[in-house]
């Protein structure tokens, strides 16, 4: 496989994705074939799930941009989290989930810091 091919791929099944995690932010998971009585449980698990894999992913790429001061890919990781936590906090306003809009605030605080301070430390030369 190319690196085209490969980056290509890469890219569309992200975008697909995307457009799904929209889908479901708008029309909600009743939309699959699930039975209600077991939707809650299940939505929780797969939002637990992909807190998993996110937060492990945030790990390991931060962790690789800081090591780098990689400044393109430290600024992909801030918009990423600030596209999820604006996102979910809009939606939890929407619902009425105040609490929720103060946490994800705080939790883009506490990744905003380092990131945009790895960004500046880069533009410094150090």
């Amino acid at each position: 496989m190319t690196f085209s091919v490969r980056r290509a791929w890469f890219s569309l099944v992200s975008i697909v994705l995307v457009l799904w995690g929209i889908v479901f932010a708008f029309f909600g998971l009743g939309v699959l074939p699930v039975e209600r009585r077991v939707l809650l449980s299940w939505e929780s698990a797969i939002y637990g799930a992909i807190m998993m894999g996110w937060g492990i992913t945030l790990l390991l790429v931060g962790r690789i941009a800081f090591v780098r001061k990689d400044r393109q890919l430290t600024t992909a990781l801030f918009v990423g989290i600030a596209v999820w936590l604006l996102a979910e906090a809009a939606f939890s306003a929407r619902y009425g989930v105040w609490f929720n809009v103060g946490v994800d605030a705080g939790v883009l605080l506490l990744f905003g810091v380092p990131l945009i301070d790895n960004v500046r430390s880069r533009e410094n030369g150090g």
